[in-house]
């Protein structure tokens, strides 16, 4: 029996039910000596078998009842089973050092896993999230055992673009809420003195305050001093980084896509926080297919958050089709995996798509051979007076809103990952969009369908008097009976908008006061139908918290010693200076 391994717990006994023979708690020793605790299920029959690996921090014995995908029925079609705790969470030895450490600690897993006698030296990933970042870094370790991944939901291409940035922000609600919420507890119970345990109790305790009292969120937290415990200070570190800096770069692919060298079948969520990354990375693995002729991406898209994939979020219910229990009739998301693990590792003839996206409005799924399909044009809707969304400028107007980082717009639905009472999703809009500090175009009632179908951007020339601005622009339908529900949206710092939102490259600068600029807002992808007698809504707003970080409206470079201050954003629009929102739009839709 390979080094380290405890031993078997035995059989199951259930031969003819359970589609594991044994389950084994084993360790997979690293090239340090750390150990790992990795557990098997091995399948019926005399092997050896393929393997599947799925890394992660967040106890992976939890995969057995409640992962994304049903792990016994990955047994029951012919594979071992591996789930591992990574370094120094749950089960695990090590320190956890997030991102960095999973380069060599998943190419030596992958190794140690194809050379036990149970696989037959291959070996494919699938997992959400951080679970989607291990399965990259391990091919940035140099995995070839490593024949094919499946990352869902993933911020493995940069960590600039929805991961701790997004448009030059702090992402500092989602920061806070995985590093509080998601690992700070485990790191806790670990530790063995039980003055420094209580300790660090008592700053996890002063954090959760803060979160709770806003204090956490308020302009320029990222930069003060809290008292938070070790792995929240951590976070907040990075937020305080440079966006060039080399630590946004540890563990991600944005230089090595070349290091992508299997197929990859990409799976994401309209409404999670990490999709830019995930439609960048099929972008870049489909550009490279083309021009190299590697393996092509998968990619699968629902109306999904980023932890729930039913199909149902913020009080908005696409329909049973839209649930990864069902997909529309094409098998749930664990056979989607298993027939393309059999295609990947198993060269089995598999009938699957290139493409498969959930269209909103009409609620159905898509088999498209790209996205977004070929024959898209682009549709540039402009801001008018009086609120007039429409196909043409026209003449000269401006709209003001003030912005008080005293008093941000709260986040109301959206790609978010947040905690309670912020939640991800088609929210409606309603409570945001009756603030004085944010404003709002429509189009006429439409009289036909409008599908969007790809990315979605904004033009909006801004006067301020400060010398920083955020901006916020989102995307809404809003129905015939009034709700306005979000369907996409993005944000951009003016200080950053020469900035690359990917690699991090470009300068940083003051805006000048009173003087025209013009920001570029990136609100991602979508798929979405806007029904007949529904409008186009845009709403333009200066912050959105706890979401991103409270802007200051005043330009530092440091990050730390500019005061907040009270500032006058003027939207300008008409001819002259023709703020717009540019879509990606098919007629019709595809069947």
């Amino acid at each position: 029996m390979s080094d380290g391994t405890s031993a078997a717990q035995g059989q199951t006994g259930f031969r003819g039910t359970d589609p594991v023979a044994e389950r084994r708690e084993t360790t997979c020793t690293l090239r340090d000596g750390t150990r790992l605790r990795t557990l098997l299920l091995i399948p019926h029959g005399p092997g050896p078998w393929p393997a599947l690996l799925t890394r992660h921090p967040y106890d992976a014995a939890r995969e057995e009842r409640e992962g994304m995908l049903d792990v016994g029925r990955l047994a029951a079609a012919g594979y071992l089973v591996a789930l591992q705790d990574v370094r120094g969470r749950y089960g695990s030895e090590g320190l956890f050092v997030p991102c960095a450490q999973e380069v060599d600690d998943g190419a030596d897993t992958v190794a140690w896993l194809s050379a036990l006698p149970e696989c037959d030296g291959t070996v494919g990933m699938w997992g959400a999230s951080y679970a989607s970042d291990t399965q990259f870094a391990a091919l940035l370790g140099g995995a070839p055992a490593l024949r094919a991944i499946a990352p869902a939901m993933t911020p493995a291409l940069s960590a600039l673009d929805g991961f701790r940035f997004r448009g030059g922000v702090p992402e500092i609600g989602s920061t806070l809420a995985w590093t509080h919420y998601a690992i700070a507890p485990d790191l806790i119970a670990r530790i063995g003195s039980a003055p420094e345990r209580e300790a660090e109790r008592e700053r996890w305790e002063a954090t959760e305050r803060a979160v709770t009292d806003r204090s956490a969120f308020r302009a320029a937290a990222p930069h003060t001093g809290q008292d938070a415990e070790g792995i929240v200070a951590w976070g907040l570190e990075l937020l305080r980084e440079p966006l060039g800096s080399e630590r946004h770069r540890e563990g991600k692919v944005v230089d090595r896509i070349d290091a992508v060298d299997v197929p990859v079948f990409l799976i994401g969520g309209w409404f999670d926080v990490f999709l830019g990354s995930t439609l960048e990375l099929h972008r870049r693995l489909l550009r490279r297919a083309k021009d190299d002729g590697g393996p092509a991406p998968r990619l699968l898209i629902g109306p999904w958050t980023h932890d729930d994939f039913s199909g149902r979020a913020a009080g908005a219910d696409f329909g049973p089709a839209a649930s990864a229990d069902a997909l529309g009739g094409h098998g749930d998301l664990t056979t989607q995996h298993v027939l393309w693990f059999g295609a990947t590792l198993r060269a089995a003839p598999a009938d699957l798509p290139p493409v498969r996206v959930f269209l909103m409005g009409t609620n159905r799924w898509i088999d498209l051979e790209e996205f977004p399909p070929p024959g898209t044009r682009t549709l540039e809707l402009y801001l008018n007076e009086e609120g007039a969304l429409t196909t043409e400028a026209a003449g000269a107007g401006e709209r003001r809103l003030t912005s008080d980082p005293a008093c941000p717009v709260p986040t109301c639905g959206g790609a978010v990952l947040l905690f309670g009472p912020f939640g991800a999703g088609p929210a409606d809009q309603a409570a945001v969009e009756a603030r004085r500090d944010v404003v709002s175009w429509r189009t006429a009632p439409l009289t036909g369908e409008l599908t969007v179908m790809g990315a979605v951007r904004a033009v909006v020339h801004l006067t301020t008097t400060g010398n920083d601005a955020d901006l916020i622009v989102r995307l809404c339908d809003e129905g015939p009976d009034g709700i306005s529900r979000v369907v996409t949206d993005g944000v951009q710092r003016g200080s950053a908008r020469f900035v690359d939102p990917v690699t991090g490259v470009g300068g940083r600068g003051p805006l000048e006061p009173g003087r025209d600029h013009e920001f570029v807002i990136d609100l991602w992808s979508t798929a979405h139908t806007f029904l007949p007698g529904h409008r186009v809504r845009v709403d333009v707003a200066p912050g959105s918290s706890p979401r991103w970080d409270v802007g200051r409206n005043a330009f530092d470079p440091a990050g730390q010693a500019a005061e907040p201050v009270v500032a006058v954003h003027t939207i300008r629009h008409g001819t002259a200076r023709p703020s717009r929102l540019v879509l990606q739009v098919v007629a019709p839709a595809p069947s």
